[in-house]
This record gives structure tokens, C-alpha cells and sequence, in this order.
């Protein structure tokens, strides 16, 4: 009858519901035993602790670190060791997040090679072993220019970093941990703080989601807790990072393109660089408009960073189980990853509040040094730098065809002196100078034609020392030049050391207290003794 059948479905459904409390209640008393497991830092076996080469993250479009739902498990090998755990949200902006592993990696390579051929390319040139380019008219003396230092550089620089294969054995999760078979994919979660123990290394590649993600939160713990006793070598990397390098390189490349290229007339004497000084200023300008931009954007990006590693805490953080209500996609009900987490966090630092001003102290320590005034590195200015002197040895090249008998009297040597005083002397100490504009122009007006004019006023700002030292260029003497800016970078360095010694006293004297509550003296260099102001300016 249709009531004998209400009442078996009613049974049924009364069994179903009985037999999934019981199925939540026994996931809930497996938690605490769980989480001791996974607290204990260990392997679930010896096979499990895999690594990649640092280049299979980047083949085919870094296929790995896109949104790509197969299983690269075999990518990865076993290992006894992690040279470097990435640490990264799956929630951020990808492309940026692509771009900064790429320059971190690749970057140093990149930057070597692409001198290499540089400097072969001149040689090569000065012995008229390679066509010379037609920039108008020479006067009397008839002789080419030369451009190759600069697009062989380029080009073998972007050739390089796109497909250098670095081999720095690193952990990535997509690869390491497999995404199909579910128990190798258990016993890798498991063994998660295992193996962040065995790293040598965290980087952290932050963008905005990162604090707001629980196993993000969860690694950050276990590394800072497996290397207590021991150097910590957390290296943080807002995805800004890679972006922001390129932008500025490519600035670089475009103000060298008309200095190398431009049409010239050499009877016109002084102004006679009129022309390429007029197309130095708007082909640069258009990409530095664009890396001003990015840098501005990278320092609002560390003040989110730190409010959010300031306001840390992982009862605001998000995770997968949380969201869909502790179902899988099959609708079978979860243990809370929030609830193993906590547990693990208790039992490494006594308590969740002892982890979150440890959070404070350590993390916001490197953030400071590191991220705020350190952004450009002197390696990566240098680096950065390169298509300036790329530039300059194309002229040197091209004022040693001109007859002389006397190898000194050649103009080419001064054009390499000239080149090597404002890339190796110049060009660093313009860096802090760029990190002061970008700090104190970081705040983002509300509407978008204030946007573009502070871009511009930054731009122009930025250009002012870099014409007047163009301009002593033009006028004085290579050694007289070479003097002036030696004597300018000593006193500079002089400068900015002694206001770092001054810091360094005033931090001894720092009470305690503010220490652990990871407070500062105001910075005293020449870009921190703006910091004040620059808020004000925010």
C-alpha cells in the first residue's frame, strides 16, 4: 500500500541520516589523532618525499602552474631532500605568479649570456667582421654604426630566460603530490610537514590570497617550526616581482634603441644627438610609464601584505573544506582541514596566538629588509641596467672604425669608459632614488585621469637626474666625467652607510617589547627618512 511505502522511505531516510552522523562523529574523533600524526614531522614513507627539476614547472606554457586538471606525478622523483619548498595560493593571478618564478630562476643566466654575446658582437663589429647600419650623413669621413651589441644582447637574454631549463631540485604540490590516485594523494598531505622538515629552503610567492588561504598558513607554520632551531632561509616574492623587473629592462631596452638607431648628422656638431635625445625620451617614456605603474603597484602590494601579516590570523583564513561544507563533490561528508591545522599549530607553538606573533616578528622582519628597500638587489640593477651599456658599446664599436693612428686617441675607449661609469657607478644609486618615487606615489587616486598624471609626474620626476648626467655626458671629458661620478658614488655610499650605522645603533636600544610586538625605530636611509611622509601622502 502507498502508507507501508511512505513508511520504508521514511525508514530509509532515517537510516541514511543515522549512518552519516555516525560517519561525522567517527571523522571527528580521528581528527586529534590525525593531526598528532601530521604534528610528529614525519614521512608516511621513504617514497613519498618527491622533488622536480625547476624547469618542468615551466614546459609547455608552465602547464603545471595553470589551471590544468591531469596528473603530472611522474614529472616528479624520489629525493631524500628539498632544495626549495614553493609555497603559493591557487587563487592569485597566475600570469604574475609565472613571470616571477621565471626571472628568479632564469634571471641570472639570462643576464650572463646576454653580455656574452654583447660583448662578442662588438669584437666582432670593431674587426668589420659584421654589416654596419646607415644612420645619415658622417661628413667627410665616411663610416657605419653599429647596433648589434644591443639586439644580440636583447635577444639573447629574452631567448634564455624563456628557455633556460634550470635544475634546482624544488617541491611543487601539482607535481609532487599526485591529483589522481587518492591515496598516494593522502599519504602526500599527510606528509606535508615532513616535508617542508627536509627543506632547505621556502619561497614564498605572495599575492593577496596567499594570508587568506589555510595550507598556506599551515606551511608557513611547519617550515618556521622544523627550522626552530636552526637558519630559517624564507624568501618572500610578491608576484609583483617578476613583472616589475621586466617592465624596468625593457625600459632600459627602449631608451637604447634610438641612442643606437636613430638618425644622426654629424656635421651638425653639438646637436647632433638632438634627434635620438628626442626619441630617447618618448619610446622610453611609454615603457616607463607602464613599469612606473607596475613599481607603484608592487608597494601597495607590500603595504597590503602587511597589514594583512600585522592582522594575521587563521580564523579568517579560507579553506576548500570550510567552503563546501565539508562534502566532497560526491556529497560524502569530510574531516575539517581548519580543525587538523589548528591542532597542529597548538601543538608546534603552545598556541595559535603564539604562532601569529611569531608571524609578525620573523615574517614582517624580512618583509621590511628584504621586500621595501632591497627590491632591486645590486646584481638585479646591474642586470636591469644592461642595455645601457649594450648601447654605449655599439658607439665605442663605431668610433673605432674612424682612422687613427694612435689606438688612444680613438673615441671608442671613452664611449666603454663613459658606459661602464654610468652602469656600474650611476645606474646603482639611481636605485634608491626610483624605490623613494615609487613609495611615496604608491597610493591610487580615485579617479583614473589622476592615475595617469601621478604615472607621468613620476616618470618626469625619475628623468631629471638621468638628463643632467646625459648632459655632463655631452660635455665633459670621459676621465674628467669618470672622476666626477666616482667621487659622487663615494660620497654617496658614505652617506647612506653611516645613516644604516645610525639604524642598526638606534635597533640595539629598541625595548624589547616592541620588539616582540615587531615595531620599528623610524628608518633613517635615504629612502626610509621619507617614510613618514609618504604615508601622509597615502
Amino acid at each position: 500500500s502507498v502508507s507501508e511505502c511512505e513508511e520504508d522511505e521514511g525508514a530509509e531516510a532515517e537510516d541514511d541520516v543515522g549512518g552519516e552522523l555516525a560517519e561525522i562523529e567517527l571523522l571527528e574523533q580521528m581528527i586529534p589523532k590525525l593531526a598528532e600524526t601530521i604534528a610528529q614531522m614525519g614521512l608516511t614513507d621513504s617514497e613519498i618525499l618527491r622533488v622536480t627539476p625547476a624547469f618542468q614547472a615551466f614546459r609547455q606554457c608552465a602547464l603545471a602552474l595553470r589551471s590544468y586538471h591531469g596528473d603530472l606525478y611522474s614529472k616528479s622523483e624520489k629525493s631524500t631532500k628539498i632544495s626549495t619548498f614553493w609555497s603559493h595560493s591557487w587563487h592569485g593571478k597566475k600570469w604574475r605568479k609565472i613571470i616571477t618564478l621565471i626571472v628568479f630562476y632564469n634571471g641570472q643566466a639570462a643576464a650572463v649570456l646576454g653580455m656574452f654575446c654583447a660583448v662578442v658582437m662588438m669584437v666582432l663589429f670593431c674587426f668589420d667582421l659584421l654589416p654596419a647600419l646607415n644612420r645619415g650623413s658622417t661628413g667627410e669621413i665616411q663610416f657605419g654604426f653599429s647596433c648589434w651589441s644591443l639586439w644580440s644582447g636583447f635577444f639573447a637574454t629574452s631567448l634564455v630566460i624563456i628557455f633556460w631549463q634550470p635544475q634546482s631540485r624544488v617541491f611543487l604540490d601539482r607535481i609532487c603530490i599526485s591529483q589522481m590516485d587518492h591515496e598516494l594523494k593522502t599519504r602526500g598531505i599527510i606528509s606535508l610537514a615532513g616535508m617542508l622538515k627536509q627543506s632547505d629552503s621556502m619561497l614564498i610567492l605572495w599575492d593577496p590570497t596567499w594570508t587568506e588561504r589555510l595550507w598556506c598558513l599551515f606551511e608557513l607554520a611547519a617550515f618556521l617550526q622544523s627550522k626552530k632551531d636552526q637558519k630559517k632561509e624564507l624568501i618572500i616574492r610578491p608576484t609583483f616581482f617578476g613583472p616589475l623587473h621586466i617592465a624596468f629592462f625593457l625600459t632600459m631596452v627602449a631608451a637604447m634603441i634610438p641612442f643606437t638607431m636613430a638618425p644622426v648628422d654629424l656635421a651638425a656638431g653639438p646637436s647632433l644627438f638632438f634627434v635620438p635625445a628626442i626619441m630617447i625620451v618618448f619610446s622610453s617614456g611609454a615603457v616607463a610609464y607602464v613599469g612606473m605603474s607596475t613599481l607603484r603597484s608592487y608597494f601597495r602590494d607590500l603595504d597590503t601584505m602587511r597589514h594583512q601579516l600585522l592582522s594575521i590570523s587563521f580564523d579568517a583564513t579560507r579553506s576548500s573544506c570550510c567552503e563546501n561544507n565539508h562534502r566532497d563533490l560526491s556529497g560524502n561528508p569530510v574531516i575539517c582541514d581548519r580543525k587538523i591545522v589548528k591542532h597542529c599549530v597548538e601543538v608546534w607553538f603552545g598556541s595559535q596566538e603564539a604562532f601569529e606573533k611569531t608571524v609578525r616578528s620573523e615574517v614582517l622582519e624580512i618583509l621590511t629588509h628584504h621586500l621595501g628597500d632591497r627590491v632591486f638587489s645590486i646584481k638585479s640593477t646591474l642586470a636591469l641596467g644592461m642595455p645601457l651599456m649594450w648601447g654605449f658599446m655599439d658607439h665605442a664599436a663605431s668610433e673605432w672604425q674612424l682612422p687613427s693612428s694612435d689606438i688612444w686617441r680613438k673615441a671608442g675607449p671613452a664611449f666603454l669608459l663613459y658606459g661602464l661609469t654610468i652602469w656600474l657607478i650611476f645606474i646603482p644609486t639611481m636605485r634608491d632614488f626610483l624605490l623613494l618615487i615609487g613609495k611615496l606615489t604608491r597610493a591610487r587616486p580615485r579617479s583614473l585621469c589622476l592615475e595617469v598624471l601621478k604615472n607621468l609626474l613620476a616618470c618626469f620626476i625619475l628623468f631629471l637626474p638621468s638628463a643632467a648626467v646625459m648632459a655632463c655626458y655631452e660635455n665633459i671629458r670621459a676621465t674628467i666625467f669618470f672622476t666626477i661620478m666616482v667621487l659622487y658614488a663615494i660620497f654617496y655610499w658614505c652617506f647612506s652607510m653611516g645613516f644604516h650605522g645610525h639604524q642598526g645603533e638606534s635597533e640595539k636600544m629598541r625595548p624589547a617589547s616592541a620588539k616582540m610586538a615587531g615595531q620599528k625605530w623610524p628608518k633613517i636611509n635615504l629612502v626610509g627618512s621619507f617614510q613618514d611622509f609618504s604615508r601622509g601622502v597615502a
